[in-house]
């Protein structure tokens, strides 16, 4: 667990006035190191995507700490860095004097794994780790524009490698590729002991038009000459990191690099024979899945139901795995085609329905014959795209994720076909479905929480999932440009596949959304085996039972298999639906899904009844 004032130290003062500790807060973003000069500012901030989990191929493998960081550079077109360096030290904690002794146990440890560790004109360049440090003076036509390298802390006797440093000098400083940015990733991986420890960033660099670096501590209070950042590492995360370790490289350089296409022409450094940007080459993201192991047991050790209706869906969530395992034999009935993996310390088995073979029926035929051969699955989601209700007070949007969660009498999900005429020819909804398991309602309460105090990680992930997998850039944000609202009595002109044709006096402005990061929303979500593509409609049952999102599958499995909904919103189930939103919103709801799992404790998913104590769950009826 994150270290948050921990009540493991003594609470008295450091004994050196220099010194000053404070404690690594890992559930937001938090500022190790920074500084400002004149008026250029360079901060380090510590990301909180930040993951604990093990190294090694034999159980249950070494601890270890996958940081990322964030290094942002503010500065006006006045004042420009010309080069600068960043560099982090990992020290012993001691508990009794809260000092940092040379002489440790084992303490923290750098691997191999860091990045970027080397671009040179747009393209990813290896170096051999430099066996004494002062390269900045190197010819600058042959220098890098950026390499990172590691190396022992003076002192310490058992002469592993403690310190990291990206150093970025660019041949042109008046054609700034990576400092012009105003920000960049980095990441790196330490093997660490149970203990505490301690980060002191350094941070150096030099203006241009002037002689010498100039030198900063790492204090972001003027008062503190060196301050620590101490961090508890986690005691129990056995997330393999194993194969991120291997790609961080690759995936940190992809990530810069991917950013500099976007500078302007104007910048094109004197020297590059005419290098244009479409010509700055990224390194590949790996396009390999993230892990493929021996099945970690049988069927029992697979815990968790994942059902989505389209190959869209399903692609996003195999993208959105840790570990990929491989297939398991099924029974011979069993018709359905499964994708095995983890996230986290969860097991999960995907299924996708029969293509062209929708609706509740065919959800509920699929999860029977899942739960039939996974008898330990104790929690399950049903996740994908859906239609959502504009206007309300939750102002959903396209890309958002609706959840479902109970309300009032209902358990989360209304079937909104299912009922009986009555007078004046109206027809009455009866029945109520099943709601959630409690371990996943109680996982709501907790992230809800979360996303109110340091926000979703949804976005990261969707990220991750695009540098990772190359054939999946058609799954990223479509831009706001795209998001078309019409009024609800207006109906789409003709077969015209897009909104281009629209009556523009239709159309429902809003005030656009200062940041991309998709909402997530909780409330009901209506089903039925017909697509809701009527606006009139679609409002009086948001009315009548306070639903924010329709979709076509959820119906058939809160019974037998009650799960929860996450539906990313790819068109506002009207009659101006198309496909521009479908990919990222299926990417979005997945990313939900994720985080959602990562934060469901072990414990609660075994004291949930398994599903097989469903089967016999009948609807009930409120006609009386």
């Amino acid at each position: 667990m994150w270290s948050r004032y921990s009540q493991l130290w003594s609470q008295q003062p450091p004994q050196s006035s220099e010194t000053v500790y404070r404690d690594l807060l890992g559930t937001r973003i938090q500022s190790l190191g920074s500084r400002q000069l004149e008026k250029v500012k360079i901060d380090c901030s510590f990301l909180p995507d930040s993951k604990w989990g093990v190294l090694g191929d034999s159980p249950p493998g070494d601890p270890a700490w996958l940081l990322y960081l964030q290094l942002q550079f503010s500065e006006p077109d006045s004042c420009k860095l010309e080069n600068t360096a960043v560099g982090l030290t990992f020290e012993k904690a001691h508990r009794s004097t809260m000092h940092p002794p040379c002489e440790s146990k084992l303490g923290p440890i750098l691997t191999a794994h860091y990045g970027p560790s080397g671009v040179s004109k747009g393209q990813l360049v290896h170096h051999r780790r430099p066996a004494t440090v002062g390269l900045i003076g190197r010819n600058a036509d042959n220098q890098p524009l950026l390499y990172a390298q590691t190396w022992p802390v003076d002192g310490d006797a058992s002469g592993f490698h403690r310190r990291v440093e990206w150093t970025i000098k660019e041949p042109y400083p008046e054609h700034q590729m990576i400092l012009h940015q105003e920000r960049m990733r980095m990441g790196l991986v330490i093997t660490h002991d149970r203990d505490p420890f301690l980060i002191k960033v350094r941070i150096e660099g030099k203006l241009q038009g002037r002689q010498g670096w100039f030198k900063f501590s790492s204090s972001t209070e003027p008062s503190s000459k060196n301050l620590h950042v101490r961090v508890s590492p986690s005691d129990n995360d056995l997330t393999p990191l194993d194969n991120t370790a291997k790609e961080l490289n690759n995936n940190m350089t992809a990530l810069l690099l991917r950013h500099t296409r976007d500078i302007p022409n104007r910048l094109e450094p004197p020297g590059w024979h005419g290098l244009e940007r479409q010509r700055i080459q990224c390194p590949p993201p790996v396009s390999r899945p993230p892990s493929l192991q021996t099945l970690p047991g049988a069927r029992e050790t697979y815990t968790v139901g994942w059902v989505c209706a389209l190959p869209v869906e399903l692609a996003a969530a195999k993208s959105m795995l840790d570990t990929i395992h491989h297939s398991l034999p099924t029974p011979p009935r069993d018709q359905n085609n499964y994708t095995f993996g983890s996230i986290g310390p969860h097991n999960i088995v995907i299924v996708c329905l029969p293509a062209g073979v929708y609706g509740i029926g065919s959800a509920a035929t699929v999860a029977t014959q899942m739960t039939t051969t996974f008898p330990s699955i104790r929690i399950s989601l049903m996740v994908g795209i859906g239609g959502g209700v504009p206007g309300t007070a939750d102002d959903i949007r396209l890309g958002d994720v609706v959840v479902s969660k109970p309300q009032s009498s209902l358990g989360g999900v209304l079937q909104y076909d299912h009922g009986k005429a009555i007078a004046d020819g109206k027809f009455k909804v009866t029945g109520v479905l099943n709601k959630p398991p409690l371990a996943l309602l109680q996982t709501i309460s907790k992230l809800q929480a979360e996303h109110m105090v340091t926000g979703s990680k949804m976005t990261g992930y969707v990220a991750e999932m695009l540098t990772r997998y190359q054939g999946m850039q058609a799954f990223a944000y479509p831009g706001q440009q795209h998001d078309f609202l019409f009024k609800s009595e207006y109906d789409h002109p003709g077969s015209s596949p897009t909104c281009e044709e629209c009556d523009a006096a239709q159309q429902i402005h809003r005030r656009p959304r200062d940041q991309e990061s998709p909402k997530v929303h909780y409330g009901i979500i209506a089903s039925a085996s017909q697509v809701m593509k009527h606006g009139r409609t679609r409002d009086r049952i948001s009315r009548e039972h306070g639903v924010i999102c329709f979709e076509m599958e959820a119906a058939g499995l809160m019974d037998s298999f009650p799960c929860l909904v996450i539906r990313g919103i790819c068109d506002y189930a009207d009659t101006h639906k198309n496909d521009i939103w479908h990919k990222y919103a299926a990417a979005t709801a997945a990313a939900y899904a994720k985080e959602f799992l990562s934060m469901t404790p072990v414990r609660s998913v075994k004291l949930t009844p398994a599903f097989q104590s469903y089967k016999d769950g009948i609807k009930t009826d409120l006609s009386a």
